[in-house]
């Protein structure tokens, strides 16, 4: 399989490589470096771009699959949201101890959810098209930042003492979440 791929220079010192959502390559690489360099480093990256190219075609399937979502139907996925995951963060807030500060539900691009210094929690609305365990997975790893605000080894450990099946949930959404975006109209 030849790869074509986009080469954007700057002023970096490390060549990377990243696939786009609509299976473009692009490397990064420093001023100057000459594209047998460039070419050396692609192969070497070969198996994980085939790997990258073939997830997004198996997202693309899966999206297809599900259908696009109209305005309207995306509309009622927000309306739904805004029910559904302030109710699982309260269940695992009281369930855990933690505390927070305001919700925001919105419709994001790249992001599932996020936690703010100031302790409020972001979560994306097509968190609610997905299964509930996934959702939950979601609140929980968002809740655990408000004692933890990295991925430390202590962190992980506080989300699986209350969410112990969170690693395949994070496996499946890492898997499938890609779909989700992809139904995007």
């Amino acid at each position: 399989m030849e790869i074509d791929y986009i080469i954007k220079k700057s002023r970096r010192r490390t060549m990377s490589v990243h696939v786009d959502s609509d299976k473009k390559v692009i490397v990064k690489a420093p001023i100057g470096t000459p594209t047998y360099v460039v070419e050396e480093f692609l192969k070497e990256k070969k198996v994980w771009i085939v790997n990258q190219i073939t997830k997004i075609e198996n997202q693309t399937m899966v999206a297809q699959q599900l259908g696009m979502l109209s305005k309207k139907e995306l509309a009622a996925v927000k309306k739904r949201a805004k029910v559904l995951i302030p109710e699982r963060v309260d269940y695992y807030a009281k369930l855990s101890g933690i505390t927070y500060n305001r919700i925001f539900i919105r419709l994001q691009k790249t992001r599932w959810g996020s936690c703010s210094a100031d302790g409020n929690l972001n979560f994306n609305c097509l968190l609610a098209l997905m299964p509930l365990e996934i959702l939950d997975s979601v609140v929980v790893h968002e809740l655990c930042h408000r004692h933890h605000m990295d991925h430390s080894k202590e962190f992980y450990t506080e989300v699986l003492s209350i969410f112990p099946d969170y690693k395949r949930c994070n496996k499946w959404l890492k898997e499938n979440g890609q779909a989700y975006f992809m139904r995007l109209p």
